[in-house]
């Protein structure tokens, strides 16, 4: 059985973007106050009341009613003194509430952490997540980074380290996007090394560290903000779980075989005629976007949030795709085609430029040709290409204490 491949990740992710309208006027003069007054933290900062700033410990004492006898007392479980000096730190508006990026744990067998300023992914011995060698962590790596739309900027010598070439980053720690920019989210462009190694049990892990971090605007004014030590962790860990969102991904694309693609023509969750591909949700996403200009579709809305893409056709389908049996019809006009997952299959359905589902007859008459360039976009779904090394040195995330004691 074939397996997916994700070396057109980058391209898909070219194709799909779409162009940034002009930034709107309350954003630029969002942009002009932080630009004169200082960068705005207000989505840092916590709302409404600050009583507990003003607390105090107290010792909490058992009232035993009358009547009752006193509980009885295990000093096993005694709760040690605090220090005051410990308890002390940010309070009321001072706190920083933007949720921290966790530690991921995949059914698979691989989870994330941090440790001494890193973040790394570990691939635990008995997990089904197919990383084996350093080899298959370094091919997974040039996948992460082509699906993140993040260049390699430097590779060293003999070695499985690389440096990724400067890239932005929006504050949740996601590739900035053209939906950031029309948002006037803040830019973080950064740089990160990633390297492949074991630790001391055998275990393989990718590690991931931010190098540097420039704060700006959405318009590109940079501004004097440096990222926390908290900040620091957030993106490293962010950076890191991708990884593991990427394993999900090919683990569910090696269930299928693209030289064997079942389309079917079906019923969505509504009742609605419609195309079902059995395939994952995420990469039948990736595919259309690639589909649709090599078909005469023209993209003129898309929302992910829906799964929802506006589609004009402007062409002659004929001039893009010949199949060798089966043309690919469909009338010209505006369309709106929602992705939804229906069991185990994508379902794709076809609604009109009035949020209608079109008509039973033109479904079956476009069913066919589409089904076969969707096959057929399957199959040119080629393998990523990747650096090869050679390692030159083993057990990378051992301290330099543990390498002295052997």
């Amino acid at each position: 059985m074939s397996r997916f491949n994700l070396s057109k990740i980058a391209l898909v992710v070219a194709v799909s973007a779409i162009p940034a309208v002009s930034l709107s006027g309350c954003v630029t003069v969002k942009n002009y106050w932080q630009g004169v007054f200082g960068m705005d933290k207000s989505t840092r900062e916590p709302t409404g009341y600050y009583e507990h700033a003003d607390s105090e410990i107290a010792r909490n004492t058992i009232v035993v009613p009358q009547g009752l006898n006193n509980p009885g007392l295990n000093e096993e479980l005694a709760i040690p003194a605090v220090s005051q000096k410990q308890l002390e730190g940010p309070v009321g508006v001072a706190v920083d509430v933007r949720a921290p990026t966790a530690p991921f744990r995949s059914d698979v067998g691989c989870h994330s952490q941090w440790s001494q300023g890193e973040a790394i992914v570990w691939f635990e011995a008995d997990g089904s997540h197919g990383i084996h060698t350093e080899d298959d962590a370094w091919m997974l790596l040039a996948s992460v980074l082509k699906g993140m739309n993040v260049g390699v900027g430097k590779i060293a010598q003999g070695e499985y380290v690389l440096t990724t070439i400067a890239r932005d980053f929006n504050e949740y720690g996601t590739t900035y996007s053209n939906d950031d920019d029309d948002m006037g989210l803040k830019r973080y462009q950064q740089i990160y090394q990633i390297r492949v190694g074991r630790n001391g049990a055998g275990e393989i892990g990718i590690a991931c560290r931010l190098l540097a971090s420039s704060t700006s605007l959405s318009n590109g004014k940079t501004m004097g903000d440096t990222l926390t030590l908290i900040e620091q962790e957030r993106f490293a860990m962010g950076f890191s779980n991708q990884i593991l969102h990427e394993i999900y991904l090919k683990n569910q694309q090696s269930m299928y075989d693209p030289d064997n693609l079942v389309v079917t023509l079906g019923l969505d969750d509504n009742d609605h005629d419609a195309i079902l591909v059995e395939a994952p949700f995420q990469t039948t996403m990736f595919l259309l976007n690639d589909l649709y200009p090599k078909i005469g579709w023209k993209v003129t809305g898309h929302s992910v949030e829906k799964a929802q893409y506006d589609i004009e056709v402007v062409d002659s389908s004929d001039d893009f795709f010949t199949s060798d049996t089966h043309p690919l019809n469909i009338p010209h006009g505006k369309y709106k085609l929602r992705l939804g997952v229906h069991g185990s299959a994508v379902a794709i359905t076809f609604y009109d430029e009035k949020d209608s589902p079109v008509k039973s007859n033109i479904v079956a008459n476009l069913y066919q040709g589409f089904a076969d360039a969707l096959v057929e976009e399957y199959k040119n779904f080629d393998a990523t290409q990747s650096h090869q090394v050679k390692i030159t040195h083993e057990d990378m995330f051992q301290s330099s204490e543990a390498k002295a004691r052997k």
